[in-house]
This record gives structure tokens, C-alpha cells and sequence, in this order.
């Protein structure tokens, strides 16, 4: 069985890596983490959200609320009142669902936007709405709302 862990490279920086457990000689800790030990290198276990972004973020992830990394490329659709993003363009009560920060709602609204319209194969279209006293800003939304 392969299990992900990080290898370092240098002083400051990891790389993922698909370790064999079968070339594991022991396991311990040090300074809190899991370190996996072979007859040539040491390799340590992923163990945070933070370590997973650095190396997931390539592959679409972003950490969109402390508690979750989700895979832009999955959601179909998000409710913003809620703060909640699904997976799947229905979702139900039983639905699977992150959520998302309210600062990343407005930061990310953008991207979600177009993640979400490229994986439900929409169109983004644009509209203006009063701003208050701003005069009018321009806001995405997909060709479904």
C-alpha cells in the first residue's frame, strides 16, 4: 500500500511523495509529527490543511473556509446566504457540502463562479445592479440562475 507523505527537499521546502509502506523500517514522532523511517530517507506524514494546500493547489484545491480543502473542479453550485458549496447541480438535504468563509465568498466569488459554470458545462453571464450611491457594479452569475 502507498500512503502520501512529504519529503523534504531542502531546509524550507516539501515535496508529496507516494510512499510504499512495505519499505517502511519504523515509524515515530518527532516535534508532534509521524515520521515515517526507510533504510534511506525520512518522510514525514501530512498533517494539516496548510501542508495539503501547498501541494494540492496545483491540482485545484483551495482552502476555502480554516476547515476544508475543496476540489474547485468538483462544485456545481453554491449557496451564498448559507455559505455552503455542493457537488453535485440539485442538491438535497442528504447532499455532501462544504462551506465556505463569508471573506472567501467575496474574494473567491469570481473563480467559484467560474468553476462552477465550467463544471456544469453553463455559460457565465453578466449583469449590472444598482450599488447604492456607487452607481452600478457588474456581478457573474451562471446562465442556469
Amino acid at each position: 500500500m502507498e500512503i502520501p507523505v512529504l519529503r523534504k527537499k531542502n531546509e524550507h521546502e516539501t515535496e508529496l511523495y507516494l510512499l510504499n509502506l512495505n519499505d517502511v523500517l519504523y515509524i515515530n514522532i518527532e516535534k508532534r509529527n509521524i515520521v515515517y523511517h526507510t533504510a534511506e530517507e525520512k518522510y514525514y506524514h501530512l498533517s494539516t490543511l496548510s501542508e495539503l494546500y501547498d501541494h494540492f493547489f496545483d491540482r485545484g484545491f483551495d482552502l476555502l473556509d480554516k476547515t476544508n480543502l475543496v476540489n474547485l473542479n468538483k462544485i456545481k453550485k453554491m449557496d451564498g446566504k448559507q455559505g455552503k458549496i455542493y457537488f453535485e447541480e440539485n442538491p438535497s438535504d442528504d447532499s455532501k457540502y462544504a462551506t465556505v468563509a463569508f471573506i472567501k465568498q467575496k474574494l473567491f466569488q469570481n473563480v467559484i463562479s467560474r468553476a462552477i459554470a465550467n463544471n456544469t458545462n453553463t455559460s457565465l453571464e453578466y449583469t449590472s445592479k444598482p450599488a447604492g450611491s456607487e452607481g452600478f457594479r457588474m456581478m457573474a452569475r451562471t446562465s442556469e440562475e
